[in-house]
């Protein structure tokens, strides 16, 4: 099992004026922008690095990293290009919210009789809609995606050991349907 992916939320403590920044940003950063509108951006500062999105309230979130330093460090280069462009801020708040993790149980996995073994209750499998199972066992608090093709993917969580408990009881469950 491997982290794929980090998420953190934080506060600046203060309102931007998002066009001004994404503006200033633009100007001294070879930037990609999304503006989604008046009041939200995403931006990344490096070419396929994390996407930073920031609203005009001052709080920002950051995805796509690959373990809590570097999602630390993404949140520093931010703060660090804010400060560069003029924008003022005093202690800034930032947690990390989730992980996600992938494991591969290495083996086809017939998704209906899954479903029907978890329990209906805690299952979501639509495979018109999506091509996988959406586990949501009641004792554990994570959420898993259970593909056909034996990979899985591990959320709901920033604890490795609470993923890999999550892998555990899948594994567990997969060797009973058997």
């Amino acid at each position: 099992m491997h982290v794929v992916s980090t998420m953190g939320s934080g506060e600046l403590g203060r309102e931007i004026d998002l066009s001004e920044v994404i503006d200033a940003l633009s100007a001294e950063f070879d930037i990609e922008t999304n503006t989604h509108s008046d009041s939200m951006a995403t931006i990344r500062l490096v070419d396929g690095g994390p996407a930073l999105t920031l609203y005009r309230t001052g709080t920002f979130q950051i995805r796509g990293t690959s373990s809590r330093e570097s999602l630390f460090e993404a949140k520093e280069d931010l703060l660090s290009a804010l400060r560069e462009i003029g924008v003022e801020f005093d202690e800034v708040s930032f947690r990390q919210n989730n992980s996600v993790y992938l494991t591969d149980f290495e083996a086809e996995i017939r998704l209906e009789a899954l479903a029907i073994h978890l329990g209906l209750e805690n299952v979501e499998y639509e495979p018109e809609q999506f091509p996988g199972v959406i586990y949501r066992p009641p004792e554990l608090g994570t959420v898993m995606l259970v593909f056909a093709s034996g990979k899985s993917i591990i959320s709901g969580t920033i604890s490795r050991a609470e993923a890999e408990k999550s892998e555990s009881h899948l594994r567990d469950q997969l060797q009973q349907l058997n």
